[in-house]
């Protein structure tokens, strides 16, 4: 019987002790953890026979619960990968790329110990070089870090928690390949509904103590002929405008100290973009895709210009204009609109243009209907890699590239492969203080100091291959655009009409641009309402601008004066015309010579009439600017003669003489009477 029983009891007990055993390492509770991982220290740069690989970083617990024994795993490839294209592809492909964890000796295995909920720890894995059991040759090695960890419920899975991954390149024989980095300076606020800046404490901390402010310090410490500064001038623009409080909301001010440090960065961004390479986007980086698909899409592109062209002139810089469309907003229809506005080169993202290898170079060039326009093929070889990105990492990766493009160019002696990359505009290096991190990448043999300007002027290949035929991103609203586009031909209007217009077209091309960039795009309703905003605005500055006269006049003869009277209630002189429309097409008048109408001015003019033969008509009067376009509504009024006929003269003046005649025969009467009395 006992034995009958454990017979049934056995698969029983041996089904849970199997799940006993295999659940915890199956999974952990957790099954979505969110570990940030960032190596910032790679020894060395280049791998070294001999050498031990170091990796130091931290990690970031972004879980809600704390992660209990947590160790740090250096992972390297066994081999080194000789593509570019090879790694590519495994890097698309998955996660087996990185190698296999080094587990000995155990002095390679960093014991963490517990990360607490949003807690941060260090780690530094030391992998002498015996023990990495790496095959020779050139080449790159993916090498990084993984986090085994215990949950929340104390499992713990064979499977790593948290990773990140860079690249270790051997030293590399081949020829000096050009590399260096375009750095994004973008704009980072967008003026809202009523003009105003949303957020202009964000850029202010962004430039003083964040983001821009840790990327320039970090450019500046780079050899300047790698440094190609990719600037939107809308972010110049932006900080005059803080500084000046102009467009800021009510109440926002900045203390004095804070003041001296945004003037700083200004100051700081204008002399590193005279001195590097220099690529100026369109004002607040402008959506081209909508532009593309506007009939007005000519006209805006102008304003637009207009908009960049006064702030790059204000700071006298020069540097070659660039446009930089979103990563899936690139087609032969924006290629077009962009090259009818001159040969600007266009940054585009890898998979925009499938046909392109690396061996055409990251600068290329591309037929369109307009003309050839430059390409600048954005690849970073650690696009979609885990961890957080820092400069040690930027580093790995662009003196990984660079050794791939000299292995390609002693294989190929007719590849153009280079090292030119763009660095994220979102990434905050931090702090750089005064150390040179990225100095190492320079001094490398296979690397040699190249601006983006210096490729482009050396006869980019041609691309021929595909480009998306449609777009895989929707442009900001076309009502959007139609409504800016009432702006821009109302502020002609009002333009033509002032003598020194400049300044007057240099402020709303900006306030223009600050309205089509593709920010907008995520905020559709707000930028509907923005859009109109704007054309009331300009509306409403034409409103200022009246001419008013009698409703009705009365001339004493056929010939005449009339009174009219131009109000300028603008904040800027004005020449003007003043047309005179009459009802009775047999009566012409002829417009007065033109008008100066200072600011806040009155003007009343007289306008010389003849009715000749008409007894009375309806005049309109129209102030046309010098360019001949209507601005404001016509007033409208009645004139008519006085005239009298010769015949009514002359009875007015028989009668006239019949009462002096008989007021004379009255008084001649009076004194006979008197003198007859007196004798009698």
């Amino acid at each position: 019987m006992r034995t009958a029983v454990l017979r049934l009891l056995a698969p029983v007990l041996a089904a849970l002790l199997v799940g006993s055993l295999v659940a915890p390492a199956a999974s952990a509770a957790d099954d979505d953890p969110d570990l940030a991982v960032s190596i910032t220290a790679v020894s060395p740069a280049r791998l070294s026979p001999g050498r031990p690989v170091v990796l130091s970083g931290t990690v970031t617990n972004r879980d809600d619960h704390a992660w209990r024994d947590a160790q740090a795993y250096l992972v390297i490839s066994r081999a080194p990968y000789t593509s570019r294209a090879t790694l590519d592809e495994a890097i698309d492909s998955g996660q087996s790329y990185t190698g296999t964890r080094i587990v000995r000796p155990l002095s390679a295995i960093d014991e963490i110990g517990t990360i607490p909920a949003g807690g941060t720890r260090a780690f530094r894995v030391e992998v002498p070089s015996s023990a990495l059991g790496l095959a020779g040759g050139e080449g790159v090695f993916p090498v990084g870090v993984q986090i085994l960890a215990t949950d929340a419920d104390g499992e713990r899975s064979n499977d790593a928690v948290g990773r990140a991954t860079t690249f270790l390149p051997t030293a590399g024989r081949g020829p000096a390949v050009p590399t260096g980095l375009v750095w994004p300076f973008l704009m980072t606020d967008r003026r809202g509904t009523d003009g105003d800046y949303t957020d202009p404490e964000r850029l202010v901390d962004d430039v003083t103590t964040g983001r821009l402010r840790h990327q320039l310090d970090l450019v500046r410490s780079t050899p300047s002929g790698s440094v190609t500064v990719l600037l939107d001038p809308a972010l110049l623009s932006g900080l005059d405008d803080v500084l000046r409080r102009r467009h800021v909301p009510r109440g926002f001010a900045l203390q004095e100290a804070v003041r001296g440090q945004v003037a700083a960065f200004r100051d700081d961004l204008v002399a590193l973009a005279r001195t590097s390479g220099l690529w100026i986007l369109d004002f607040d980086r402008s959506d081209v895709l909508a532009l593309s698909e506007s009939g007005a899409g000519r006209r805006l592109l102008e304003t637009v210009d207009r908009a960049t062209a006064s702030v790059v002139s204000r700071y006298s810089l020069e540097g070659r204009r660039a446009s930089w469309p979103t990563s899936r907003g690139v087609t032969t229809g924006v290629l077009t609109t962009v090259r009818r506005n001159g040969e600007a080169p266009v940054i585009v993202s890898r998979s925009a243009v499938d046909d392109w290898r690396p061996r055409l170079g990251s600068v290329v060039t591309r037929g369109t209907p307009s003309g050839s326009v430059p390409l600048f093929v954005n690849h970073a070889l650690d696009s979609g890699v885990p961890g957080v990105q820092s400069v040690a990492t930027l580093r790995q990766r662009v003196l990984a590239e660079a050794v791939f493009a000299s292995l390609e160019r002693k294989a190929d002696p007719g590849s153009r492969s280079d090292a030119l990359s763009l660095v994220d505009p979102t990434w905050d290096p931090g702090p750089v203080g005064s150390s040179r991190p990225l100095s190492r990448l320079f001094t490398a043999p296979v690397v040699s100091p190249t601006s983006a300007d210096a490729l482009l002027a050396r006869s980019p290949r041609a691309y021929r291959g595909s480009l998306p035929s449609s777009t895989l991103t929707e442009a900001i609203d076309s009502t959007q655009v139609a409504r800016v586009d009432s702006a821009v031909r109302q502020v002609g209007v009002l333009a033509s009409a002032v003598p020194d217009s400049g300044e007057l077209e240099d402020t709303w091309a900006r306030a223009v641009g600050s309205t089509l960039g593709v920010r907008w795009r995520d905020h559709r309703t707000e930028g509907r309402a923005r859009a109109q905003r704007l054309s009331d605005s300009i509306s409403s500055e034409l409103g200022r601008v009246t001419i008013e006269g009698p409703p009705a006049f009365t001339l004493s003869s056929s010939k005449g004066s009339l009174p009219l009277t131009i109000s300028n209630d603008t904040e800027d002189a004005l020449r003007l015309d003043v047309r005179i429309d009459s009802t009775n097409p047999a009566l012409r008048v002829p417009s007065p010579d033109v008008v100066e109408v200072g600011p806040g001015e009155r003007r009343t003019i007289n306008v010389a009439i003849d009715l000749g033969g008409q007894s009375s008509s309806t005049l309109s009067a129209q102030l046309v600017t010098p360019g001949g376009q209507d601005l404001g509504q016509p007033t409208t009024f009645n004139i008519r003669s006085s005239r009298v006929g010769t015949a009514v003269w002359v009875a007015m003046g028989l009668a006239l003489l019949l009462v002096v005649v008989a007021v004379g025969r009255r008084f001649s009467r009076r004194g006979r009477a008197e003198a007859e009395a007196q004798h009698g």
